[in-house]
């Protein structure tokens, strides 16, 4: 080893392994630990002199970005409190498969004086050379990504050849039916196709009519939740889900129509226009979205089209004509502005139904101020007919509740010691993790002791040296077992401080509003800050009772203003 590296030896060295599935297959987490521990005390640890070796490992998870990831989060964390100087890993692609991702670590690395070694490619980013190698292989690592990718999307063009089902909860109307064959082989292969359940399918044929009648999503949301008509799961029919029925291409009977509205439309067809005969039902690939959050279905056009293997219910021209309407009708929907200034929408909830009680704009007060109401949202979708609770004033809640809230973090400032005392007794248990590791390692080398002494066992030939053998084997597993139930009950105190600890966060929360500042925040920082504080506020008809997030940590604090449960009752009205 060169002086120059000598001089840059870590202190503190983390090591990271990542394994995307739990199989026999690759490098286990466990070895690819092993190995980098190993790479650390032959090339880095030099003198006998000590060095700290911290583990972080992701295990079923897979390498495509690093948010999802805890092990590398927690990782990151500690390069950038300086705990970690060195990192080391078996691979570079158990780090990151991403040329974007892995250029933003190696920079945030660079950043803190922090290095990065990949065993497996003997790559240093101490050296210009290693830096710039590492950087080659990450772009290999992310083509061979983006190889897979396109392998699964050619997969599924395949598969839509079949116009099979691929699994998954089957769209309503339909079950899924399996399908026993036998190759020319003599080997039998199993498939999955859509079967038609007659009694939803004319469930979805009056859906695609009604709304034809009616004209609109609200319409016929109202209509369904007056007539007492229920989702498989017992639920009223959102527009969400009415909107994802009428728009499934599954319900289609494929014919030479829909096949012309379909080119036309810019949809991706993946089969032969003969195939579209009217003895089919169309199938829909590629439809849901997994990679994003919010977005749960793709665009019609990324949708791969085929024909399938089961017969259509709804008539081409039928299906065409509720399209063309939800695109007319798209553009008309409603959006309340968000300038309406309520705080506690997705807040306030019914206390007759437990709907969400939804803020509506009012008529604007002579000083200027705008007027609006908490309205249930069940109340509203009926008509009134199944919930006639009362609405709220949301001016009058609103003004309410933020300055019970600020009372309490006054009260909290005046006896903040007792407050301080349970955070600081919670973070302390947390943080415990040494003395669970020493049992952890006492109840394996009893362990290890007990398997000594029943090979022994195995092999005694004489009476007394038995008996001397189960007296110890007796002795072990009564410590073991004392030991356990030690570390049992560490593991539910750590559980359970686990659970308070938000409830402190929340505390802490509410001490650090800033009563002067209060005024000149913007309105939806102080939403944001009030949702941290505010579990719900459950309204009654006359009373708005809030539930604060650490009502377990705060109900000290309330009086006679209290309920049992530590929360707060306000009277509206």
């Amino acid at each position: 080893m060169s002086e120059k590296l000598q001089e840059k030896l870590p202190a503190s060295i983390g090591v990271y392994a990542r394994k995307s599935k739990f199989t026999g297959k690759g490098k286990s987490v466990q070895n690819q630990i092993k190995i980098c521990i190993e790479y650390a005390k032959s090339h880095l640890i030099r003198d006998g002199k000590e060095i700290n070796i911290e583990i972080y490992k992701d295990e079923g998870i897979s390498g495509k970005d690093i948010d999802s990831r805890p092990g590398i989060l927690r990782l990151i964390s500690d390069i950038e409190q300086g705990k970690i100087q060195m990192v080391i890993c078996y691979r570079l692609d158990r780090i990151s498969r991403s040329v974007k991702d892995f250029s933003e670590l190696v920079t945030k690395l660079s950043a803190y004086g922090a290095g990065f070694i990949s065993v497996n490619e003997e790559f240093d980013t101490r050296t210009p050379m290693g830096r710039a190698m590492m950087y080659i292989a990450s772009v290999f690592a992310q083509f061979e990504r983006e190889t897979i990718t396109e392998r699964i999307t050619d997969n599924m063009y395949a598969l839509a050849k079949t116009g099979c089902w691929l699994g998954g909860r089957t769209p309503l109307g339909f079950a899924s039916a399996k399908i026993e064959e036998t190759d020319s082989n003599g080997r039998k292969t199993s498939r999955y196709c859509l079967e038609a359940k007659e009694d939803e399918a004319d469930i979805v044929k009056f859906l695609y009519y009604k709304y034809l009648e009616l004209g609109s999503l609200t319409k016929l949301e109202t209509y369904l939740i007056n007539n007492n008509y229920y989702t498989r799961d017992g639920r009223n029919y959102g527009r969400y889900t009415l909107k994802s029925i009428l728009s499934n291409p599954v319900y289609c009977v494929a014919g030479k129509v829909i096949y012309k509205y379909l080119a036309g439309n810019g949809y991706s067809i993946y089969a032969e226009p003969g195939l579209f005969d009217e003895t089919r039902g169309l199938m829909a690939y590629n439809k849901n979205n997994c990679k994003t959050k919010g977005q749960r279905i793709n665009h019609p056009q990324d949708w791969i089209i085929a024909t399938g293997m089961h017969k259509g219910i709804i008539p081409q021209e039928t299906w065409i004509k509720v399209q063309d309407k939800l695109k007319n009708n798209s553009g008309k929907s409603y959006r309340y502005p968000k300038t309406i200034g309520a705080l506690f929408s997705g807040i306030v909830r019914c206390g007759r139904c437990g709907a969400f009680m939804r803020p509506k704009g009012g008529r604007i007060a002579a000083s200027g101020e705008k007027r609006y109401y908490y309205q249930c949202e069940y109340k509203e979708k009926s008509k009134g007919n199944l919930c006639q609770m009362p609405n709220i004033p949301g001016n009058v809640l609103d003004k309410m509740a933020v300055t019970e809230i600020l009372n309490l973090r006054q009260k909290l400032l005046e006896d903040c010691s007792y407050l301080q005392e349970k955070i600081e007794k919670i973070k302390d248990s947390i943080q415990e993790k040494q003395k669970r590791d020493i049992i952890l390692k006492q109840i394996k080398d009893y362990g290890s002791q007990e398997t000594v002494l029943l090979d022994a066992l195995g092999k005694s030939s004489t009476e007394s040296v038995t008996m001397l053998i189960l007296k110890k084997l007796d002795e072990i597993t009564a410590i073991k077992s004392r030991l356990q139930q030690q570390y049992n009950k560490e593991l539910e105190d750590l559980q359970n401080c686990i659970e308070k600890y938000p409830c402190c966060l929340y505390a802490e929360n509410i001490i650090n509003l800033n009563q002067e500042a209060w005024e000149i925040i913007n309105p939806s920082r102080q939403k944001d800050i009030l949702g941290i504080v505010i579990k719900e506020i459950v309204w009654d008809g006359k009373n708005a009772i809030i539930h604060l997030r650490a009502e377990n940590i705060l109900q000290d604090f309330y009086a006679e203003d209290a309920d049992k449960d530590g929360a707060v009752v306000m009277n509206c009205l």
